[in-house]
């Protein structure tokens, strides 16, 4: 009889002390299950307008436009490739008389990377700090007029224009920013680009004053800020 007593109580023991602890498992596996998020690779895409592009004839003094806009793709909420396009120009006329004008297409290709961190349990959010890379190019012609030539061994100066001369630029941009959604699924952010040219001038020829996408070619590189309002769709 007490032998039986003694089985009973290890048994009920037992059962008092593993369930309550398989149950435990059991719930932390289902919490875990729900508290997971998942994540679609395709998470849609993003269309966007740049302002700043649009107000730059007023701080250039009409010397130079553009207008440019972009469709970001996003993946996983981490990767959001982009396909800029955009149309600019210049018509400047220097101290010295010396005319310049272009006009023409650009593109930029490249991939931004979404820095937040997320916690585990927490769902994926819309707005991000983004950092990124891009590989734009452009193929215009240009003109230059008025440019003085000195004849050393005759003297005296003539007037030589250069006219629709074409050419390609490329260049890479290392891009730094903010995105965040104002309301539902329309965006507004800023970014800080530093553009740095590929294709290097002729030495001595006659080389572009503006280039359409990067801006004024005063040296291999160069600085934007853009600033863009967005839907997505």
């Amino acid at each position: 009889m007490l032998k039986k007593i003694s089985k009973y109580t290890i048994s009920l023991f037992l059962c008092l002390v593993i369930l309550p602890i398989q149950a435990q498992k059991r719930g932390q596996h289902i919490e875990q299950k729900t508290d997971t998020v998942k994540v679609n690779l395709y998470n849609g895409a993003t269309v966007y307008a740049d302002i700043v592009s649009l107000a730059s004839p007023l701080f250039a003094k009409a010397a130079t436009y553009s207008y440019e806009g972009a469709i970001q793709v996003d993946l996983l909420h981490k990767y959001y490739p982009i396909f800029e396009l955009g149309y600019a120009g210049a018509n400047k006329i220097s101290n010295e008389n010396i005319g310049f004008n272009t006009n023409a297409l650009f593109g930029r290709l490249g991939v931004d990377f979404n820095l937040q961190k997320k916690k585990k349990d927490s769902k994926p959010t819309n707005n991000m700090f983004q950092a990124g890379l891009r590989l734009g190019m452009s193929n215009f012609r240009y003109s230059i007029t008025n440019v003085v030539i000195t004849d050393n061994y005759w003297g005296g100066t003539e007037a030589v224009p250069y006219n629709n001369i074409a050419t390609t630029k490329m260049w890479f941009e290392i891009v730094a920013g903010v995105r965040v959604e104002i309301a539902k699924n329309i965006f507004m952010g800023w970014s800080v680009r530093n553009k740095n040219l590929l294709s290097k001038d002729n030495i001595g020829g006659p080389n572009p004053w503006y280039i359409p996408g990067f801006g004024i070619n005063s040296g291999n590189s160069n600085w934007a800020i853009n600033y863009v309002i967005g839907y997505h769709f």
